[in-house]
Parts: C-alpha cells; sequence; structure tokens
C-alpha cells in the first residue's frame, strides 16, 4: 500500500475543512409542511441571523450547527430561543400592503427576512427584519 504524497494529503484536508465550515453555518433548510415543494411566493423564507443560537418550532429543536433557514406557510407560529427569548409570527394566506402588515406584526408571503437576537434591557430579544429593505416587521426588544 502506498502512503500519500504531501500534495494529496494538503487536498484531503482542504476538502475536510471546507465540509466542517459547511456543516457549521447551518444549511439545512426546515420545511414547517410536509409534501411537494411549493413556490416561493406561497411560503416565508426565515433566514436564522449569525447571532441566533437555534430555535424551536411546533416542539422541534433546530439548532443553528444545523439550519439556517425556515421555510413557513400561512399560519400563526411562536419561535423560542435559549434563555426563553420568543417572538410570534403571523403569515396570512393572501398577500398584503407591507405597511399593514408590518404595523400588524406580520410577515407576506413570498418575502425572505432575517431573524436577529440580542440582548435588550438585560434580556435576551427577537426581531425579524425584511432581508432587502432592512424593514423591522417584528420586534420584541
Amino acid at each position: 500500500m502506498r502512503s500519500m504524497s504531501n500534495k494529496a494529503r494538503l487536498i484531503l484536508i482542504v476538502f475536510v475543512l471546507a465540509l466542517t465550515a459547511c456543516a457549521e453555518k447551518g444549511e439545512n433548510v426546515y420545511r414547517t409542511w410536509v409534501g411537494p415543494d411549493r413556490s416561493n411566493m406561497a411560503i416565508v423564507t426565515l433566514q436564522l441571523g449569525p447571532d441566533v443560537k437555534g430555535v424551536t418550532i411546533r416542539e422541534r429543536e433546530l439548532p443553528r450547527s444545523e439550519y439556517g433557514t425556515i421555510q413557513l406557510v400561512p399560519g400563526k407560529y411562536t419561535l423560542y430561543e435559549r434563555d426563553d427569548a420568543t417572538i410570534g409570527i403571523t403569515i396570512r394566506p393572501v398577500l398584503v400592503d407591507a405597511t399593514k402588515a408590518r404595523a400588524r406584526g406580520e410577515l407576506i408571503l413570498g418575502h425572505t427576512y432575517v431573524l436577529h437576537a440580542g440582548k435588550s434591557d438585560g434580556k435576551r430579544a427577537l426581531w425579524i427584519e425584511d432581508a432587502r429593505s432592512g424593514e423591522v416587521f417584528i420586534d420584541t426588544r
């Protein structure tokens, strides 16, 4: 059996490190429905920000090391993060005006949002921003 050359070892190490880096970012997508794919206009995409350690939705724990995105269908949800931070989400089954949705604390079908976490008044808090505009749609700070 031949031993590996230094070049082959280096390639193997780089490959393993690349795989590890991908796994640490949490590239998996969690869908809140069972069945075939749905159009982007029929779901809300919620990306987990880098400051989110992981969330629980519908009694399913989603560690940040494994999941980076949650796809949601219309309905009401509560997301729980460590340290008792929670945020409620409502998604109507029809397209709504962004100003009205933001005023009611609702997310809009077809949009992508980012869930953020941080400290507010010494407690952990969550908020959701529109991925394109940066506007805050739901805020628990």
